[in-house]
């Protein structure tokens, strides 16, 4: 399941303006315009916040524009742990469909176990004949149309489609092939194998700060409220050019406020975004810890987990997730890690209250390898409660159990 984060940071209004990153909007064009090129693949890097995400949906939407066939997938943190969840969103849908008769038995077969569209046979997939299978499907995409493969957050894909996909791109030609990486830059997060085997076969695009120009016209679209000087340079230095901290911080300083007193505010974004969770009632943030699990959460499985409809709309208004087409999915990748980061030991708790509500068989089956397996489905049930001790919460608040429902309910509705 590709998912769409259209709050990205550096895009000015619901719109297409994409504010202060013209040049690293030609270059991605000027890459997926390249024929024959001897780079394979591009990468937008960049800390969280810098609107990497938006530019490369930008490049995704130029490129459906220039009749390219599309293979995208977004991972999650949530998901960096399940193997092959990030193969399987790339080739899921018609895609795949329109090739699949013409690979070889044993490697459709390999895909199609491993896509859990066929039972698998004795003894585990080969791995060889999976990545040939890949190999095979990118090649035959490739005889009519240009193919881009894109992937978000790169840093989350698991290593079994980073393996697989890194063994296919060593044995294909780049004329027709172009992958579009988005990854963000942080102390300790290793290379990918996918990433290791295209070094030297793909450019860096680092996106640096924005200007202070660019800032305030970032700010004056989203909130239609002009800053004073002062304010929006005291802006640019506490958020170091960072579209979304400045974001964040705009939310909580008035533009009258005294641009020399002390800041009112956390000095980082992650404690920003943290503080703003932190003001949201109690329920919704139990939704949300499902939702940053899952990626995005649908209207029906809120109501099979016991939730009201209107329980996430305090987050909708608060600008940290979105309906869009029968599902609710957060307006940027940072809120959904600082949600499931929060859930700590928890999160094993967390997938397993997800595969009793999740009705469709492939992502229910994506639960399973994240489900502590010592542990009964109705204990880890039980072990969700009190999720998010480690947000912010205003002192005398009570404990909540995070992944029911407001109202008592007995334990055999709990884990229907």
């Amino acid at each position: 399941m590709s998912r769409d984060h259209p709050g990205s940071a550096a895009r000015a209004d619901a719109g297409n303006e994409i504010v202060g990153r013209a040049g690293e909007l030609t270059t991605i064009q000027g890459f997926l315009d390249a024929t024959g090129a001897v780079e394979m693949g591009l990468l937008i890097e960049g800390e969280a916040g810098t609107g990497k995400s938006t530019l490369w949906e930008a490049g995704l939407a130029y490129a459906q524009g220039h009749s390219f066939h599309m293979l995208r997938a977004r991972p999650a943190e949530a998901e960096s742990g399940m193997p092959h969840s990030g193969l399987t969103d790339l080739f899921e849908g018609a895609v795949l469909d329109e090739v699949l008769a013409e690979i070889s038995p044993p490697r459709r077969r390999a895909l199609e176990v491993t896509m859990l569209r066929a039972e698998p046979e004795q003894g585990p997939v080969d791995d060889r004949a999976l990545a040939l299978a890949v190999r095979d499907v990118v090649q035959l995409l490739g005889r009519d149309h240009r193919v881009l493969l894109a992937i978000d957050d790169v840093q989350w894909l698991d290593p079994a489609s980073s393996g697989t996909l890194a063994f296919a791109l060593r044995r294909l030609p780049g004329d027709h092939l172009h992958v579009l990486l988005a990854r963000r830059t942080e102390a300790g997060m290793s290379v990918s194998e996918l990433e290791a085997v295209l070094r030297g076969r793909f450019a860096r695009l680092a996106l640096g700060p924005l200007s202070v120009e660019a800032l305030h016209q970032l700010l004056l679209h989203r909130f239609g409220t002009p800053y004073g000087r002062q304010t929006m340079l005291r802006i640019h230095q506490q958020s170091r050019g960072n579209p979304l901290f400045a974001l964040e911080l705009a939310r909580v300083l008035q533009a009258d406020t005294d641009p020399f007193g002390p800041a009112p505010v956390p000095a980082s974004l992650e404690r920003l975004v943290r503080t703003r969770l932190s003001a949201l009632p109690g329920p919704t943030r139990d939704l949300l810890a499902l939702a940053s699990a899952l990626g995005s959460i649908s209207d029906g499985l809120v109501r099979r987990a016991g939730f009201d409809a209107e329980t996430l709309q305090p987050a909708v208004a608060a600008q940290v997730v979105e309906r869009r087409d029968g599902d609710v999915r957060f307006t940027h990748p940072l809120f959904s890690t600082v949600v499931y980061e929060a859930l700590g030991g928890e999160r094993r708790a967390v997938h397993a209250r997800l595969a009793t509500l999740i009705e469709d068989p492939l992502l229910r089956a994506r639960r399973i390898p994240c489900c502590a397996p010592a542990i009964s489905p109705c204990r880890r049930t039980s072990r969700a409660g009190h999720l998010l001790t480690s947000w912010t919460r205003p002192s005398g608040s009570p404990s909540r159990e995070a992944l029911q429902p407001s109202q008592p309910s007995s334990p055999s509705r709990r884990s229907a």
